[in-house]
């Protein structure tokens, strides 16, 4: 198993379903202990990530035994996640929401998540609000809404200053307009905020849908050490198809590696893919394979080369240099 610190959604392992095919595209759910055993036999994953909250992976209820056979599987739990987003009453929003009483509710409950979080020793919380935005014009206060996601975020941060708080952008779904919906609104969110513990989770797949160039969101954020967590999947840039990593955009995830290595990222790698019509594991794995293969490259080619083409700024050069590198003998 590799010392590099892969982790995988624990969701990625069950059923996922669209809105075509709202009974799953498997022949059935695997539970939760199905899910971590399918885990426990990938070489490359070393944690999971759990939704946390009632009905979800783990809660209170269930929290002793799910721990437990999560390290009688050899592996870690690298965050506890609140399910912001698919439960009736956050249609409206969770932290951002007009309604005092939700928002309540829904700080109330990420403080849950995160003592539980603490009970087991969990550092990180992720925080996806894919609720909050809005959908038509005219239907929210954009000064109000930011500031209460401001206030809000700072009474979770204060709760307990160990926990990493670990906000996830996503430019739109299942709202129209996200909140939280570019890196620079997150990092102007995260000035505001101005809490050690609070920082970002890159999801690559909802910065490609954004336009974002990944190499450029992770020099913003190191420059800021605001990034302290990663989701990796894959897309066309026209929608967040959570497709295998490195399928469809090779050269731009060897560009993100290099600057995750250059501003000595040290955060998990976790995969956040929907294999629809794949099996779960292999493709989990397959992910993984990519990103150690990349990651190798990286590191084999050296920082002191890529510093070199960065330099020169010759596009040309950097083709021949990428054609000649991967693909050897068939290139001339």
């Amino acid at each position: 198993m590799t010392n590099r610190k892969y982790a995988a959604i624990l969701g990625v392992y069950g059923n996922p379903s669209d809105r075509f095919m709202g009974c799953g595209y498997k022949k059935e759910q695997p539970s939760v202990k199905e899910r971590i055993e399918m885990a426990s036999k990938s070489k490359y994953v070393r944690s999971l990530e759990f939704t946390t909250g009632p009905g979800e992976d783990v809660f209170y209820d269930s929290a002793n035994e799910i721990v437990q056979l999560v390290k009688d599987s050899g592996l870690e739990i690298c965050a506890m996640n609140p399910n912001l987003w698919g439960y009736q009453k956050w249609e409206k929003g969770t932290l951002g929401s007009a309604d005092p009483d939700i928002r309540r509710q829904a700080i109330d409950y990420c403080k849950q998540v995160m003592d539980l979080a603490a009970e087991y020793g969990v550092r990180n919380m992720g925080i996806w609000p894919g609720q909050d935005g809005y959908d038509y014009v005219f239907e929210v206060d954009y000064q109000k809404q930011y500031e209460w996601w401001i206030t809000g975020v700072q009474e979770l941060a204060d709760h307990n200053p160990n926990i990493q708080i670990c906000l996830e952008y996503k430019p739109y779904e299942p709202r129209t307009h996200s909140t939280i919906d570019t890196a620079p609104k997150t990092l102007l969110m995260l000035r505001d905020i101005d809490r050690a513990n609070v920082g970002m989770t890159l999801d690559i797949g909802h910065a490609l849908v954004q336009h974002e160039n990944l190499g450029d969101v992770i020099s913003l954020a190191q420059q800021r050490q605001k990034l302290f967590h990663m989701h990796l999947n894959d897309n066309y840039g026209d929608w967040d198809w959570d497709m295998n990593f490195a399928s469809v955009r090779t050269f731009e995830m060897i560009e993100m590696l290099y600057w995750l290595k250059r501003t000595k990222f040290d955060g998990w790698y976790s995969i956040d893919i929907f294999a629809y019509r794949t099996p779960q594991s292999d493709s989990v794995d397959e992910s993984l394979a990519w990103l150690d293969t990349l990651m190798n490259f990286v590191d084999e080619t050296g920082q002191e080369k890529f510093d070199e083409l960065i330099s020169a700024g010759d596009p040309i050069a950097n083709s021949r240099f990428f054609r000649q590198s991967i693909f050897g003998h068939y290139s001339k």
